[in-house]
């Protein structure tokens, strides 16, 4: 298993060598989506299968276990993300959440969840603070789309999302600094938000969380410096990127061309 710390929660890529897991209960909630294979899953008294387009959600205490099947030479694999119920708690302002079904059929989730773990591949002491903090956005937004899928009390007692005159502020604290990714903590602090209350409100008014948001200006800016003829690992070191490497794999994926052929193309065109 390679597990990464995130926000106080866990995400795992689980590859068990049984090919699956035995009867078995965790503190937390365990959402997971199947990377290669399928399920027949035994939950408490029910049974059912979970295919690959599917998200599973467990509660803390319950008794699980599976069986698996994989096409030949391939080994079942999973993505478990273990949720402190003070975390949900924290989102729902309130006792942890109940969850009315097991499996929620979304790709939207699944795709969240997959993005995390890929963001995250790779040893936990090797990926940057900054990727971490935005494997942390991504996972947040997907709980709160869960818990309006899948929560009747959640469901029931969301409203219209009103303005925030805050997230101006916030918005404004943002494009002033551009040298460094933000700390989640220090916004909302000066926001007077929680974390929580802070992604989510900031997510409906521009449509991503905050890190997500900051990071796309940098790049931006870096697209423009490097334009102006500075060179890549200048433009990395200023923008606040751990290394000349994480800004190249995410100005690459913005942009679909590498910051080094993107600069050489601009001064062609000079």
């Amino acid at each position: 298993m390679r597990a990464h710390d995130v926000d106080g929660t866990q995400l795992a890529v689980v590859t068990p060598a049984s090919g699956g897991f035995p009867r078995h209960s965790h503190d937390e909630y365990v959402i997971s989506v199947n990377l290669r294979g399928r399920e027949r899953v035994r939950l408490d008294r029910a049974s059912f299968d979970v295919d690959l387009d599917e998200v599973t959600v467990y509660h803390p205490g319950q008794v699980q276990s599976c069986t698996t099947s994989t096409p030949a030479g391939t080994a079942y694999t999973c993505v478990s993300w273990y949720v402190p119920p003070a975390v949900l708690g924290s989102l729902t302002g309130g006792a942890p959440p109940v969850f009315d079904r097991p499996v929620v059929r979304d790709a939207r989730l699944r795709a969240a969840l997959l993005r995390a773990a890929r963001d995250l591949a790779g040893d936990p002491g090797e990926v940057a603070l900054g990727e971490v903090a935005l494997a942390g956005e991504r996972l947040t937004v997907m709980l709160l789309r869960l818990l309006d899928l899948a929560s009747p009390a959640r469901r029931a007692s969301r409203g219209p999302a009103p303005g925030d005159a805050r997230i101006a502020g916030v918005l404004e604290r943002l494009r002033a600094d551009l040298s460094r990714a933000p700390r989640l903590a220090e916004l909302a602090d000066a926001a007077g938000m929680s974390r929580e209350h802070l992604v989510r409100s900031f997510t409906r008014a521009t449509g991503c969380p905050p890190y997500a948001w900051h990071l796309q200006a940098r790049l931006a800016e870096g697209r423009r410096r490097l334009r102006a003829g500075a060179r890549v690992a200048d433009v990395a070191h200023d923008l606040g990127f751990a290394d000349q490497a994480h800004f190249h794999r995410h100005f690459t994926a913005a942009y679909a061309v590498t910051p080094g052929r993107y600069r050489s193309a601009a001064d062609v065109n000079i």
